[in-house]
């Protein structure tokens, strides 16, 4: 399965805002980590958009023994609903776009999980992050 997708852009804006050409060619200073950039453009290009997260969200090399780095201890898979819950409450018009792009993802996608998280919240993980930003934003007050 292939679709059109521009290399020069991003494939779709909230988890794949890394164009293909920026990661072969990246700007000086920019490091992105191997195998993750060759999974990365693979899956991009075969339409294995679970699997292009999941490289995306391990290209800088901050992941270890599967913790995010800077992340409260959270895994790749938990950074990545953390974020579809906040892409879907501040965001709505691009996450809903985004689920129109992720519905596309090729049959042969190693990473259906992460689809799975992005596309399936529930309203009470909604509320719930929701509340949490109400909460953190007081704090801040």
């Amino acid at each position: 399965m292939s679709l059109n997708i521009l290399e020069t852009k991003p494939a779709e804006q909230l988890f794949l805002d890394v164009p293909i050409q920026q990661v072969l060619y990246p700007s000086p200073g920019v490091n992105f980590i191997e195998p993750w950039v060759s999974m990365y453009v693979d899956a991009i290009r075969d339409a294995r958009f679970g699997d292009a997260v999941w490289a995306r969200y391990h290209i800088y090399g901050d992941v270890e023994n599967g913790i995010v780095g800077g992340s409260n201890n959270m895994t790749a898979l938990d950074v990545i609903k953390e974020d579809a819950l906040s892409y879907r409450v501040n965001e709505p018009e691009e996450y809903f776009k985004a689920l129109s792009f992720y519905a596309k993802t090729s049959s042969a996608d190693g990473h259906a999980d992460v689809i799975k998280v992005i596309t399936n919240l529930d309203e009470r993980e909604i509320t719930e992050f929701k509340a949490k930003q109400e909460a953190e934003l007081e704090d801040e007050a």
